[in-house]
């Protein structure tokens, strides 16, 4: 094992994740595809490999305290590199549905998703939430998103996309009080409803870390999806 493939392992132990030898092969080629494209893309920020190892694949894979592993159908909004939805689709073995509205990220996606081939059960959509659900409404399982927007959007996106029962988890760093209140608010006008704040910490001392878990409750109590880019621009609340 190099350093990266160490990180990986020891990283994933400590967040009691199990990866295969697979597992880590197909992590790796995925971060090394990013950083590569990223000259030209500006995918994430400038990283190492073994910087980005931690901030952004093992990142990704505390998902999976929550989500453990199976049958489930999830979209990951905003995409964008493919974190989290691209390593928790390996290691988890969930069908993966990438959107991302950016021409040119989501054709790096599909290029990615070809490149892991049968690693993964992945579709990259290259459009905005609000038009997957108006296409798609209420067909995942849980949706996911990675430093996209605030609480308040990211519920408002999120619930004409789930089922009943269906989970949203929103990743952040550290939101202040507002905007978990305003988060609370919102979801309760869109038919969801707070459930779950997981902090977590990252290893190498990469500071803490939250998760916020939404469930679909019921019907919103306004019409969903309104006009793209009303949820950033005018939220619920």
């Amino acid at each position: 094992m190099d350093e990266c493939d160490l990180l990986l392992e020891e990283g994933a132990s400590a967040l009691e994740v199990k990866l295969s030898e697979c597992d880590r092969e197909l992590l790796l080629q995925h971060l090394d595809a990013v950083l590569e494209a990223n000259r030209q893309l500006n995918l994430t920020g400038p990283t190492t490999r073994e910087e980005a190892v931690v901030r952004h694949t093992l990142d990704s894979l505390a998902l999976l305290h929550i989500l453990g592993e199976g049958a489930l159908k999830l979209a990951d909004l905003g995409s964008g590199a493919g974190f989290p939805g691209i390593p928790i689709g390996i290691v988890g073995g969930f069908e993966v549905h990438l959107i991302e509205s950016i021409g040119k990220k989501a054709a790096f996606l599909r290029r990615v998703v070809r490149q892991l081939g049968r690693g993964i059960h992945a579709e990259v959509h290259a459009m905005r939430a609000e038009e997957r659900a108006l296409s798609e409404p209420g067909c995942y399982d849980v949706v996911t998103a990675r430093a996209v927007t605030s609480l308040p959007a990211l519920v408002e996106l999120a619930a004409p996309l789930l089922r009943l029962g269906g989970l949203m988890l929103a990743m952040k760093g550290r939101p202040d009080v507002g905007e978990l209140e305003r988060g609370v608010l919102a979801a309760k006008a869109a038919g969801m409803c707070e459930v779950l704040q997981h902090p977590y910490e990252l290893p190498i001392a990469e500071g803490g870390r939250l998760i916020v878990v939404y469930e679909k409750r019921s019907a919103p109590l306004v019409r969903l999806p309104r006009r793209a880019g009303k949820a950033q621009k005018r939220p619920l609340v």
